[in-house]
């Protein structure tokens, strides 16, 4: 098998995107994937991350862009898993990526970086590495009025992202947190 199918098969379940380390692995050299790069094989989406060119586009890719660009422990959060579950409407300014490294890179205009926990266990919605819906509602304390985070609990209980329960007892937090 070429190199070049090789690095289609990685990237085929990560909407075409794979890394450089990914594709060392694999004994890819960085001369290769320049030269694919040049040719229009593949295309460089941020300092480490590239694309198969031919691979098919979705309305995913904007986020898994992000969370690729920022590395491998990096994953959505807050407004951007709402935004990206289309839970309510969201600011699509930029797209928050958590990460528990420090992160020196240019990530771009439109990329904000916080800060993650270490250990967070993330989950994947649509193949996208995410904040779990629950803790990205609760992140949005400052940044979405409590009226919207109870319509963003309801809606993520009525696609089966929240368990009802759960969803009964993050509207009260949100209620107590509005009162005080």
């Amino acid at each position: 098998m070429k190199f070049y199918d090789k690095l289609y098969s990685l990237a085929e379940g990560n909407f075409g995107l794979f890394t450089f380390a990914e594709a060392k692995k694999l004994g890819v050299h960085i001369r290769e994937l320049n030269r694919w790069v040049k040719s229009g094989r593949l295309d460089k989406v941020a300092r480490g991350v590239y694309r198969m060119s031919k691979f098919p586009p979705s309305n995913l890719d904007p986020y898994a862009e992000a969370v690729e660009t920022v590395g491998p422990d990096a994953y959505l959060y807050g407004e951007s898993v709402i935004g990206m579950l289309h839970i309510v409407p969201t600011n699509p300014t930029w797209t928050y990526v958590a990460s528990p490294k420090r992160v020196r890179r240019n990530t771009g205009e439109y990329l904000k970086v916080v800060r993650g926990a270490p250990g967070y266990k993330f989950t994947n919605y649509d193949g996208v590495r995410s904040q779990h819906l629950v803790d990205a509602i609760r992140a949005c304390r400052g940044s979405i009025r409590p009226d919207r985070r109870i319509r963003a609990v309801m809606e993520g209980e009525r696609q089966g992202y929240i368990a009802k329960a759960e969803a009964a007892k993050l509207i009260k937090e949100i209620e107590h947190d509005a009162a005080t």
